[in-house]
């Protein structure tokens, strides 16, 4: 192999371009397919939910798109292939441009429901999930039924009573708070938590515990160069506007949002991408700036407590691409979440500085940030939306699902296939049978000395236009230790479970 490398090298080959890449593309026998004309005026993906909704143990895909028929069901079948069962799956009724999803069980039967948004030509609405993986529109009597333009959705149980409420993003304002009745019905009490936001073009919301309260607080991302909100949750369903005093009031065109411990603090850091080129119109930075928008990076923001954050520096900061979605997780095992974002990178702002496709960032040894897409075997350049991370073939490594706006979805396999992860599924009680909120903790307890390994939060809806498996994964490191110290808190109750001697390389489930 050393001498295959040094030949390589003398002829001029970069090292990357030799070496197999840590993911593979299986697209072509994934059976993920949709319609023929993904073209402009055809059929265009736009936003993904990715669960177990039939109950079997694999996470099956459901894409929504611009274009009939709007909607597309994957069943998992196993070994990375997909069956299309969209048909009689109770679905078929979702109309419109599909923009967002979040999954949740809302009426706490133990069964996974989902929510859809529609930006125009249609309406988003509420299914709810039977038994057998199928689903019943239950969105008029529900309440929520909604005909106004939406984005994205994401559920928590703001308000404690330990149920799933639901918050939706809508562009021309203002947004919406549906309180869960606990009956099969919502209230929209927006107005009245705080968190309407009529004056912006929200697109994206994520929700997490930023200040460790035990209550998930908001942040949505707003776009045509307006500042972002990040809202605390006082309880009760109340929530205080913290976005200047905890640093975040830049105006930016911002799109995606994504919480996660990145640095392995216990704290939930926060990065924001931006597409700043007005959805492709063709204009140079300074005619923007003219115009008095805005055009930003992507920005990485570190949580240091006390309800502050403070931007990283980083290549990844410097980037002015036309970027919607994040991801970040430990796709390597190294024990370092790394970050991986979607860029337009066909369609956009010829303008646009440094597009150069989808990035993936990964901090080795816990220094510098490196851009390694390519290096992994990620080449895949498209209008890429958003992606999903999620263990599609159950061997404990993430792999990768491209959703592209003007191509077919794209799936990557990762290849990693060692034994240095955990994956945590959380099942909470009453209605929040998910454990949306809770916060899993891993220590390492080695030579007597604990270490905080990372921390994961339960949410549905994030990033921008995605929802993802509601389980906790978690890399161990290249020198895993033979047992490690588990904790899941959960959110209303603020019981805490905690398991010792945990070996790596399993799925635990801890229930509350």
């Amino acid at each position: 192999m050393r001498f295959i490398a040094i030949l390589a090298l003398l002829a001029g080959i970069p090292l990357s371009a030799q070496q197999p890449g840590r993911f593979s593309d299986v697209s072509g026998r994934s059976g993920l397919k949709i319609a023929a004309n993904t073209g402009v005026g055809g059929t265009n993906p736009h936003a993904v939910a990715v669960e177990d909704f039939n109950g079997d143990g694999l996470a099956d895909v459901i894409l929504l798109t611009f274009g009939k028929p709007h909607i597309y069901y994957f069943r998992n079948r196993g070994q990375l292939r997909f069956e299309d069962i969209t048909r009689g799956s109770g679905l078929e009724n979702f109309a419109g441009e599909g923009t967002g999803a979040a999954a949740a069980d809302f009426d706490g039967d133990g069964i996974l429901d989902l929510y859809l948004t529609s930006l125009r030509n249609g309406e988003s609405r509420l299914y709810k999930g039977n038994k057998d993986g199928t689903f019943s529109d239950v969105s008029a009597r529900a309440g929520v039924l909604l005909k106004s333009p939406a984005r994205s959705c994401a559920w928590s149980d703001v308000d404690g009573d330990g149920w799933p409420d639901l918050y939706v993003c809508c562009p021309e304002g203002p947004n919406l708070l549906f309180r869960n009745n606990r009956d099969g019905t919502f209230t929209n009490i927006a107005r009245a938590a705080g968190v309407e936001l009529a004056d912006r073009h929200s697109l994206g919301c994520v929700f997490g515990d930023v200040d460790g309260d035990g209550r998930d607080d908001l942040f949505v991302s707003n776009y045509r160069s307006q500042p972002s909100a990040l809202f605390r949750n006082d309880g009760n369903g109340k929530f205080t506007d913290m976005t200047v005093a905890a640093g975040l009031s830049r105006r930016a065109s911002a799109v995606g949002c994504v919480f996660a411990d990145v640095f392995n603090t216990g704290r939930l850091d926060l990065l924001v991408t931006t597409d700043s080129w007005l959805s492709g119109a063709n204009y140079t930075e300074t005619e923007l700036l003219k115009m008095k928008h805005t055009v930003e990076p992507n920005l990485l923001y570190r949580n240091d407590a006390g309800g502050k954050f403070t931007p990283v520096a980083g290549d990844f900061s410097t980037l002015k691409t036309l970027s919607h979605d994040a991801i970040i997780e430990d796709l390597d095992h190294d024990g370092l979440p790394d970050i991986y974002v979607t860029v337009d990178a066909e369609s956009g702002n010829r303008w646009a500085t440094s597009k150069g496709g989808n990035r993936l960032w990964t901090r080795p040894g816990g220094k510098n940030w490196q851009e390694a897409s390519r290096a992994w075997g990620i080449h895949h350049e498209a209008n890429c939306v958003c992606a999903a991370a999620a263990d599609f073939d159950n061997d404990g490594d993430l792999d990768l699902l491209l959703v592209n706006f003007y191509s077919q979805p794209v799936l990557y396999r990762n290849e990693t296939n060692n034994k240095n992860w955990l994956r945590v599924k959380v099942n909470g009680k009453a209605g929040n049978r998910h454990g949306l909120g809770a916060r899993i903790s891993l220590w390492d307890d080695r030579d007597g000395k604990r270490r905080l390994v990372g921390t994961r939060h339960i949410h549905s809806g994030a990033g921008y236009c995605r929802s993802s498996p509601l389980e906790a994964h978690c890399g161990l490191g290249n020198s895993p230790s033979a047992n490690y110290r588990l904790e899941v808190r959960f959110p209303v109750t603020r019981k805490s479970i905690i398991r010792e001697s945990v070996a790596p390389g399993q799925r635990i489930v801890i229930n509350e």
